[in-house]
């Protein structure tokens, strides 16, 4: 399981103090491309080689907060990857008190630059189809959640 970890920006809370629950996917999002820095190469890079990850769906569930100066940690995994759809699940826990605060899974698909249809890298790309798949841990045939 792949982690990543920051601080709870102010610009981040709401009026209650917690984390608006607008700003998960954009942390997600920011946990995502880190996640594809590390273990595949960045997301411009990507685009540079004219692969597209668009995001079409996402679930979440809230069990706790987190305020302002706290400090998180997103857990996260490719659960499933079938050469065209990517499935994500994260684990966002209060770093300080191990306390899990929101669980997601996030859906995209790879496309080429030409016209944003949905298209397999398999043959494309197939250094950066092997490495997505290897990264599942052999679970590309598992089912996500929905």
């Amino acid at each position: 399981m792949w982690s990543y970890s920051r601080d709870v920006n102010y610009y981040e809370t709401d009026r209650m103090g917690v984390i608006h629950h607008s700003n998960y996917l954009r942390i997600l999002e920011e946990a995502r491309l880190a996640w594809m820095e590390d273990n595949l190469m960045s997301y411009a890079e990507m685009e540079r080689q004219g692969i597209v990850v668009p995001f079409t769906e996402s679930r979440s569930t809230f069990m706790g907060f987190l305020r302002f100066g706290d400090t998180f940690r997103v857990e996260m995994e490719l659960s499933r990857f079938t050469g065209l759809r990517m499935h994500f699940r994260y684990r966002m826990y209060n770093a300080t008190t191990d306390e899990l605060c929101h669980e997601a899974e996030t859906v995209h698909y790879t496309t080429t630059r030409e016209d944003y249809k949905p298209a397999s890298i398999k043959r494309s790309h197939p250094e950066v189809f092997k490495k997505l798949k290897a990264l599942t841990g052999g679970k590309q045939e598992q089912q996500c959640r929905h």
